[in-house]
């Protein structure tokens, strides 16, 4: 053989050798390593999967249904019976606050329980003799409490203000030394529009949808009973909290945890 065919040969084995040896590479992988084991991109934000946290949902927003309106709510304080007697506040705008019920739910807020004498009174300044009046010896829980309508077959007409209040009275021959708040509503009727789109909402839903329709009295309602059904739902109360925040009621909302 010629030194230019054994050169040929040689390359050629050359090139057998090579192809082989990275045949037997590759078939020596290992099988059992998976796909996913693979190096993958390195992620540039947040992997909210892994967070196992949904975002938390829209609060609503209360949008007043006048502006301007004059003050109509009267806060309570522990002035004239004793510095033991607690804050009192309704649960209302400072405006006159809107209901779509005949029957509402109506809710105040007492910083300490008491055991003093307690009184609500629901008036219409068109009518002589109030429209209710309740007064109760037992002893008044702290936190929120309320009052519901219904339960006492009183109805709401369309187009009246009402004022409603209730009071701690410790000196029943000085009542000038009552601790008071006050508040006042309004039955509006839905309009068509509102109507549709409550018809098809639930839930959160409702409650974004009477707020910012600017109806307080249902859309705090709403809320406080999604809480109560949820069984104090920490981020519904975060919720309500935000709400009261929304009319000035700051000392409600920091007590509302």
């Amino acid at each position: 053989m010629n030194t230019y065919n054994s050169i040929k040969v040689l390359a050629m084995l050359l090139v057998i050798t090579v192809g082989h040896g990275a045949a037997l590479a590759d078939s020596g992988r290992d099988s059992t390593v998976p796909v996913t084991d693979k190096v993958a991109p390195k992620k540039t934000g947040p992997d909210k999967k892994a967070a196992g946290k949904t975002p938390p949902a829209a609060i609503p927003v209360y949008v007043p249904p006048m502006r301007g309106a004059p003050v109509a709510r009267v806060g309570g304080g522990t002035r004239g019976i004793g510095d033991d007697l607690p804050f009192v506040s309704v649960v209302t705008p400072e405006h006159t606050g809107y209901t779509s019920s005949s029957q509402p739910v109506l809710y105040w807020y007492l910083s300490e329980p008491v055991d003093t004498r307690f009184e609500f009174a629901l008036i219409n300044d068109n009518e002589i003799e109030p429209v209710m009046e309740i007064a109760s010896e037992r002893q008044m829980q702290k936190g929120l409490n309320f009052l519901d309508l219904a339960e006492h077959g009183i109805s709401l007409k369309p187009g009246v203000i009402y004022q409603w209040s209730v009071a701690l009275v410790g000196q029943p021959e000085k009542r000038s030394s009552d601790i008071v708040s006050s508040g006042t509503i309004e039955l509006v009727e839905l309009n068509e529009t509102q109507s549709a789109a409550l018809a098809g909402a639930d839930g959160l839903d409702t409650v974004r949808i009477y707020a910012r329709e600017g109806y307080w009295y249902d859309a705090f309602t709403g809320l406080s009973r999604l809480i109560d059904a949820s069984l104090d739902d920490a981020e519904l109360i975060e919720t309500r909290t935000a709400l009261l925040r929304q009319v000035g009621l700051n000392e409600v909302a920091d007590a509302d945890k």
